[in-house]
């Protein structure tokens, strides 16, 4: 436990002082990096240079090299059974440099090194968890093994690390995959997303006063009308205008 602690810590101290793991990740043989390792293990895993081609798994190797680096064999026009599995690492390798160095000038090395940072501290960190949650299990269950004729302390030092190998493994892979397939998103200027809002507004629509109702536009309802009398306005006390003699507030004014 003790020893697989200092194996962590010091690969997240690691990242932490060395800000560029540039090298680390995508190194180029001798000194190959991460990405190169684990393409060169999946290769061998699905295209075995000791077997004929036509025992190659090629299918699941595709799927394998899509998922892990976003990358489609058929569109890039590789004949993979044409190749030896050691010209199939270096075909597919130059384009996942090609394709790495694209991202990072579209973002900027310097962001690019940031993401590589937190992303590859967060997997570190969940693997972690999840490792000491095994680790737990594996303590309690290693006792059956005295039942088998076996050291249970033997046993458990024996699978404890073979759980950190397979964590390991997993840090690299989904460090891996994390990167190749980190979508860029360009920001748009606010003039450009006030265009686009202002775009989307249905344009039988206008804004009105507090005092009206919303109408569509060139549409004369909910709008405020001015009534214009056509004779002069007749006093409450007035004549009426019927000539009935009473005042206007007796006769026709009385509901008024």
């Amino acid at each position: 436990m003790n020893r697989q602690r200092e194996t962590i810590y010091g690969l997240r101290r690691q990242l932490m002082e060395e800000p560029d793991q540039r090298d680390y990740l995508m190194g180029d043989p001798p000194g190959a990096g991460v990405a190169y390792d684990l393409l060169s293990d999946i290769t061998k895993q699905y295209l075995n240079p000791d077997v004929a081609p036509d025992d190659w798994d090629i299918e699941n190797y595709k799927i394998q090299i899509k998922t892990v680096y976003d990358l489609d064999t058929d569109k890039e026009g590789l004949d993979l059974p044409s190749f030896t599995s050691e010209e199939v690492v270096s075909a597919i390798w130059e384009r996942l440099k090609v394709k790495y160095e694209h991202k990072e000038s579209q973002i900027g090395p310097e962001a690019m090194r940031t993401y590589e940072r937190i992303i590859m501290l967060n997997i570190i960190d969940a693997q972690w968890k999840d490792h000491l949650l095994s680790l737990d299990h594996l303590k309690q269950g290693i006792g059956l093994v005295g039942y088998g004729q076996k050291d249970p302390l033997v046993e458990y030092k024996k699978q404890s690390f073979d759980l950190f190998q397979e964590m390991l493994d997993r840090i690299d892979t989904s460090t891996i995959r994390s990167l190749f397939n980190l979508q860029v998103v360009a920001e748009q200027p606010p003039e450009t997303l006030q265009q686009r809002r202002m775009s989307r507004r249905p344009a039988s629509l206008t804004f009105t006063g507090p005092n009206q109702g919303a109408a569509p536009a060139g549409e004369e309802d909910g709008k405020v009308k001015t009534v214009v009398r056509d004779q002069p306005k007749v006093g409450r006390n007035e004549p009426c205008p019927c000539g009935s003699g009473k005042k206007y507030k007796k006769c026709h004014g009385i509901n008024a």
